[in-house]
């Protein structure tokens, strides 16, 4: 846009902001302050940016601790432990969390803390700080509408562009502004490419300085990329002007050097089909276009906001409410501040003694450069986005304002920076309430004449109905509040006069801008005189001429006269709609009809030309459009249950959700089109309904939860809660397992043989819950036996098992896995899944080749929890065969003693043992053949008896074993 010439002469100018016409920069010079009357919230002159220190990690508090003792520690436990540490409690210790103070070291104390078995958990004491704040020098008190679009909050996700370059297509810029050094990249000059993209100007270095002036530099202001990069391209010249040629070589220029996010703070009228190519192009090859909706304060598209590949911006002030001068209409995608702002100016146009920045800049070109910064850091947080994806996630994310919905005047919303990087939402812009005579029907009537009555337009889009009897001529006027210069927002003078069938009778627009202040530069206030001279009642309607509102009333009056002039106007076309235009609280079994004002072509009323739109998506309502000739009236029935609606529900709509009725292609009974009509309404803020369906399924020590969420507008979270037993938890009790807005979460760390009760709500922005739906798994036990606890090799044995509900009810054919590992592992294999008897018992066969481990389990299901046995151990000897041959030899002889092992184990050695003196002796020892075999020779040295056997001493995977004893006889 185009700015108005200001002389540079004070720091303070009167802002114009026209009604109709371009106001896109007006501009204030910030004044250097000396002497000791001058105070931290004044600019001064500028810093050099400090050193930065190196980061030191997270901060802490030097002497304490936070620990939480376990539930089931004594308070004599808490009290040893303290002493132990020589630490004083800032609480009671019978307290499971304290802060602990000691005269040691933070980290130190941690440690000993962290030792005492009455201590579940220790943590330092970690120091919080307010969310991140610039420390540039005019961010506290001159750009407090970044937290309009919640800048601040969003920071705290993220301060990094990244490789996002944004293009800046403007004037140009000052490229040696200390508070640009370092976020310029070379940029394009479309006038002369051979000379570097200056700004004569001051429109471009201020646009580029609200995205990417460095913050955190303790200068000047802070951007809302924070540390973006920008590539200058200058396609206006220095006087503000160019032409669609320069803007086209600008994108395409853009494009081809990697821009990934294009401002435009500029436009005008006209559709250029060849610029509309261009800018198609830049979007098919991922970049993201933002520009300005315009700055007419009436609803005529602006190009290049208008075209759909671009995100148009409209202006609001620093609180959320629309400007009079943002350009509004179907084409605006969402608004963010464009009143008041500060930032960057060339150094040349600024004089001696002044910093080099505007302030008081106001247009929507200073709302379009906020939403292409917080463009930059969506992209740079999921790169992967298209620019459809992104123009969806700033869309999506907005806060409403006005009008409940998408509207003309805010789009989708005001900019939510802090929402669309993954923040949290936050609530809407209010609205002003209704007045209540939005339509004929509703007209408020003026009974005698002459009458004066004063109102207001107190939301965007507003129109005052009024009705007066009288059979004589009649005067009417309408007097604005008085234009004010420093509001954003001020009253256009719209006046329609109608007769009792709704016919035109005379129209008028405040005659803007042939009434200009010379002193202020402002318009004068002036009332409007229209005419009637037909007898009968009539309808007067009182609107915004451009789509602000403005809370200061208006005075209209009507009086006799003689005049006969008549200025004719379009027929109004109904002379109701309902639900009321801009109410709330319909309910959602509502009916919407349209009465209109005169006979109409009966099959021009129907779905396609008397719709409902959804007012958060635009998508159309599907319903069912039934008109009666004799009222004149049209029912809207909506032809769509809830998802959750059972076949004899009456179809409804949605609760707290904004609706629009629109009426267009209708035609009066002799052919002739009417004219379009918008009206709104929300419906009622119903409590959510009920988590459908809510799937349980225990698990050991675990349960699995998953559910279905009905279509709830304003879901805020779904939150899932237990409890330890068979009561069922309230929203605010028991154990929160779950609050989000997923389907399914896992609710690990349960305890053994414990029945837990589950419930589930949704929960709506407005903190209404549903009824609860409730889960309960029963706690179950188990046991595990063995008849032996030791076995020899090829032996089999049997396990058993039992299962029982807490309360020792048997289940018949409920399935328990058997798993074994082997000693030497921690990984257990299942053998097989046997099904409890009707006693809730089970037993499986087991023929075991090394010790082994075993336990029992059962899995759970959407009755029960899961449940394990303890584990159980059985051993399993070597089979050791032994040969002694002769069993009788004479001294001196020799005697062989053999056999071998199952299983084998090659090179394992055993060792023979000869009974003596009431103890058995090692006397020799081999080492076992790979199949297991082994052999000892025998030459006793004395007669008698001997016995004799063989000792396997065991491994890993086998017991000790031993042979049979042998008596050998010696003569």
């Amino acid at each position: 846009m185009r700015r108005a010439r200001v002389p540079l002469k004070s720091a303070r100018f009167t802002q114009i902001l026209r009604l109709g016409l371009p106001a896109a920069l007006v501009a204030g010079i910030l004044v250097t302050v000396t002497g000791s009357s001058g105070t931290a919230a004044e600019p001064r002159p500028f810093q050099a940016k400090p050193a930065l220190g190196k980061p030191t990690g997270p901060a802490y508090d030097a002497k304490s601790v936070l620990i939480k003792f376990k539930p089931k520690a004594t308070t004599s436990a808490r009290k040893a432990a303290l002493s132990k540490v020589k630490g004083r409690p800032d609480v009671s210790v019978t307290s499971d969390i304290v802060t602990v103070t000691s005269e040691a070291p933070a980290p130190e104390l941690l440690k000993k803390v962290k030792a005492d078995p009455a201590v579940e958990l220790a943590s330092l004491n970690y120091l919080r700080r307010k969310s991140a704040t610039p420390n540039d020098l005019y961010y506290t008190n001159y750009q407090k509408y970044l937290p309009t679009v919640r800048a601040n909050a969003a920071w705290d996700l993220s301060k990094s562009a990244g490789t996002q370059t944004i293009g800046v297509l403007d004037t140009g810029v000052d490229a040696g502004h200390p508070d640009l050094v370092g976020h310029l990249l070379p940029g394009y000059n479309t006038f002369n490419t051979a000379v570097a993209p200056n700004d004569g100007d001051g429109h471009g270095t201020a646009t580029t300085g609200i995205i990417a002036a460095g913050t955190g530099n303790s200068i000047g202001i802070a951007g809302v990329a924070w540390n973006a990069k920008v590539r200058p391209v200058k396609v206006l010249d220095d006087n503000g002007e160019g032409s669609d040629a320069n803007l086209i070589n600008g994108i395409n220029w853009a494009v081809k050097n990697g821009v990934r996010v294009i401002n435009m703070s500029l436009g005008g009228e006209g559709d250029n089909p060849i610029l509309h190519t261009a800018i198609k192009n830049a979007f098919a090859k991922g970049v993201v276009l933002v520009a300005a909706s315009g700055n007419t304060g009436a609803s005529a598209p602006n190009y290049p906001a208008a075209y759909p590949e671009v995100l148009s911006v409209g202006a609001t002030n620093w609180y959320g409410a629309l400007t009079s001068f943002s350009s509004w209409g179907d084409t605006v995608d969402l608004a963010a501040p464009g009143f008041n702002i500060t930032s960057t100016a060339p150094r040349a146009l600024t004089p001696s003694g002044f910093d080099p920045y505007y302030r008081g800049l106001s247009g929507t070109s200073f709302s379009s450069p906020i939403v292409a910064g917080v463009a930059a850091l969506v992209r740079n947080k999921w790169p992967s986005f298209t620019p459809a994806q992104v123009m969806a996630r700033l869309k999506t994310t907005t806060r409403d304002a006005g009008p409940r919905g998408i509207d003309p005047y805010y789009g989708n919303g005001i900019l939510d920076a802090y929402q669309a990087l993954g923040g949290r939402w936050t609530t809407d812009f209010p609205m002003n309430p209704a007045d209540g005579n939005d339509q004929p029907a509703r007209a408020t009537v003026l009974p005698e004449v002459p009458a004066e009555v004063s109102s207001t337009i107190g939301v965007e889009g507003d129109v005052d109905w009024y009705r007066v009897n009288a059979a004589d001529r009649l005067t009417v006027m309408l007097t604005g509040p008085v234009f004010d210069c420093a509001f954003s927002s001020n009253f256009g003078p719209h006046l329609n006069v109608y007769d009792q069938n709704l016919q035109p009778l005379a129209h008028a627009v405040y005659p803007y801008p042939t009434l200009i202040d010379p002193l202020t530069g402002c318009p004068k206030p002036m009332g409007l005189t229209v005419f009637r001279d037909v007898p009968g009642a009539i309808y007067i309607a009182v609107r915004n001429d451009n789509g602000s509102r403005d809370t200061r009333a208006y005075k209209l009056s009507v009086r006799s006269t003689t005049s006969e002039l008549l200025s004719h106007g379009t027929a109004y076309p109904v002379t109701n709609v309902q639900p009321a235009d801009l109410s709330t609280n319909a309910p959602v079994t509502v009916k919407p009809t349209v009465t209109f004002a005169r006979p109409v072509v009966a099959d021009s009323v129907n779905s396609s030309t008397v719709r409902l739109l959804n007012g958060q998506t635009g998508a159309v309502v599907p319903t069912t459009v039934a008109y009666d000739a004799t009222t004149r009236q049209a029912v809207i029935t909506p032809a769509w249950p809830p998802s959750d609606a059972t076949p004899s529900d009456p179809a409804t709509l949605l609760d707290n959700t904004p609706y629009r009725i629109s009426v267009t292609g209708a035609k009066e009974a002799d052919g002739t089109p009417l004219a379009s009509i918008s009206s709104t309404f929300s419906t009622v803020d119903t409590a959510p309904p009920t988590i459908s369906p809510f799937n349980a399924a225990g698990a050991y020590l675990a349960a699995n939860l998953s559910w279905g969420i009905a279509p709830t507008t304003d879901l805020d979270q779904v939150i899932v809660r237990r409890n330890a037993g068979s009561t069922v938890p309230t929203p605010t009790t028991g154990t929160l397992v779950y609050s989000g807005t997923g389907t399914a979460v896992k609710d690990t760390g349960l305890a053994q043989g414990v029945t837990y009760t589950y419930a589930v709500w949704a929960r709506d922005r407005s903190g209404r819950y549903s009824t609860a739906h409730v889960q309960r798994l029963m706690g179950m036990k188990s046991g595990i036996s063995t008849t032996s606890t030791l076995v020899t090799y090829g032996s089999t044995f049997t396990l058993r098992g039992s299962l029982l509900r807490i309360d020792n009810k048997a289940f018949y054919g409920l399935p328990v896995h058997v798993y074994a590992r082997p000693k030497t592992s921690s990984r257990f294999t299942l053998l097989g899944s046997p099904k409890t008897s009707v006693s809730g018992t089970v037993s499986w066969p087991v023929k075991p080749s090394v010790s082994s481990v075993y336990m029992m389990t059962f899995p759970g299901n959407a009755e029960m929890m899961g449940t394990r046995t303890a584990d159980i151990t059985v051993n399993v000897a070597p089979t050791i065969s032994a040969t002694l041959s002769p069993s009788s030899i004479r001294l001196g002889g020799t005697a062989a003693f053999s056999g071998y092992v199952a299983p084998a184990h090659a090179g394992q050695t055993v060792y023979l043992q000869q009974y003596a003196n009431k103890v058995w002796k090692s006397i020799a020892a081999v080492k076992l053949s790979t199949s297991g075999k082994y052999a000892f020779g025998i030459k006793p040295t004395v007669r008698g008896q001997i016995a004799y056997r063989v000792w396997f001493p065991g491994d890993a995977d086998h017991t000790p074993a031993y042979t049979t004893n042998k008596i050998l006889t010696i003569s």
